[in-house]
């Protein structure tokens, strides 16, 4: 039985040659494609669970210890299972919820056999090679002339190339990196600013500063000392809690010079409409929602109406703008607490791992956590099945557990 080793004692532990190349393929395929989903199209899913299947069964009862040891992980995949009994469409909910659970599980035997370090270096390549194929291949949307790159949307693209912004900080500060890394990473750093003004997302750009300051502050870690570090979290803290303040204090003011800036309506282009639309319906069903993957269907009344209101002619593709409500209306507020937990559990285990072992890769994921929880207000990336944040987010959970292990 393979023991697990501690994620800030990994970088020194040699794991076999065959056995690491093994989990770190697999799992730069696994990643790849979901990044990459564009190009795969429904290839992604399968190839990611053929992929993601290999790395589990290449190490059975390692994965049985993985799966067994964080087995509170896999009870939201479990909850919205269950909601297949109250779910006004059984078969979708319980598809999705296997699908989910599944992804979960690959997600946390990535966590417990790739070294945080070697998926820092996974993850930039992964992005380098999707900012590469939307600049070779991508399209520009010609009613604003925003880059899309090979996504959806200019604010898919933008949130791409900001991910990739965080892995370049993390593979150029990264010392065991190689040196055609670290200029790779140099260069990719030059290049992106660039390539997220031409994406036109406001918001994107906006949320990427938080995160920075998450990594630079982790990173700072390295040349103080405990008392200091210290010192700086309770400043930061301070810091973050009189911004908190103002913001809300003067709310309204802000709301208009951030709309005003970014030539946005005073809706956010429809999305306080939306949210407006969710709360009504989670009041409906406030505990347990409607099932899991069963409200966004055709043919539902309250689906079909907001698609109507929102010109969205595919009568696909759509969310209410906000993780907590969008989800609370499929898994009721039961649900969503148990994400809440995962994800701020998966943030504040970050933050003290960055602070106990300073380095890029702890850096890496609490700055991407970061962007998590901003992006998480007026988006909806999480908690699908195939989903790469999803699949990151539980994978730096794992991670936080593990560090913070004795």
């Amino acid at each position: 039985m393979t023991a697990y080793a501690h994620p800030s004692a990994m970088g020194s532990v040699r794991a076999p040659v065959i056995e690491f190349n093994i989990a770190a393929c697999l799992t730069s395929v696994s990643l790849g494609v979901l990044l990459l989903n564009p190009l795969f199209g429904g290839l992604a899913a399968l190839i990611f669970l053929l992929c993601g299947g290999l790395l589990m069964a290449t190490k059975i009862p390692h994965t049985i210890q993985s799966l067994a040891r964080f087995w509170y992980v896999l009870l939201l995949p479990v909850y919205c299972a269950l909601s297949t009994l109250w779910s006004q469409a059984p078969a979708e909910t319980f598809r999705g919820s296997l699908q989910l659970c599944v992804s979960v599980a690959i997600a946390i035997v990535i966590a417990c056999r790739v070294p945080p370090r070697t998926l820092v270096r996974i993850l930039f390549g992964i992005f380098l090679m999707a900012i590469i194929a939307s600049v070779l291949f991508g399209r520009v949307r010609n009613s604003s002339g925003a880059w899309i790159g090979i996504f959806g949307s200019k604010n898919a693209f933008a949130a791409i190339v900001s991910v990739f912004i965080l892995t370049s900080v993390a593979a150029l500060v990264d010392k065991e990196g190689s040196r055609l890394q670290r200029v790779t990473a140099l260069i990719s750093l030059v290049v992106s600013g660039p390539i997220l003004l031409l994406a036109q997302s406001a918001g994107a750009i906006i949320m990427l500063m938080p995160s920075l300051g998450a990594m630079l502050f982790v990173l700072s870690g390295r040349w103080l000392t405990p008392l200091q570090r210290a010192v700086l979290l309770c400043v930061v803290g301070m810091l973050a809690v009189i911004a908190s303040l103002l913001a809300v204090g003067y709310w309204s003011e802000l709301m208009n010079l951030v709309l005003n800036t970014t030539g946005k309506d005073t809706t956010l282009t429809g999305r306080t409409d939306l949210w407006a639309v969710g709360i009504d319906l989670i009041r409906e069903n406030p505990l347990f929602g409607v099932g899991y993957r069963a409200f966004w269907l055709q043919g539902y009344s309250p689906a079909e109406i907001l698609w109507a209101q929102f010109g969205i002619a595919s009568r696909s593709g759509f969310n209410f703008h906000n993780t907590y409500i969008s989800n609370a209306v499929e898994i009721g507020t039961a649900g969503v607490t148990i994400q809440v937990a995962m994800l701020f559990g998966a943030f504040f285990l970050a933050l003290k791992w960055g602070l106990r072992d300073p380095s890029p890769a702890t850096a890496l994921f609490l700055g991407y956590l970061t962007t998590a929880v901003f992006g998480s207000f007026v988006e909806v990336s999480l908690f699908f099945q195939f989903s790469l944040p999803t699949t990151l987010v539980v994978v730096a959970l794992v991670y936080g557990v593990r560090a913070s292990s004795p």
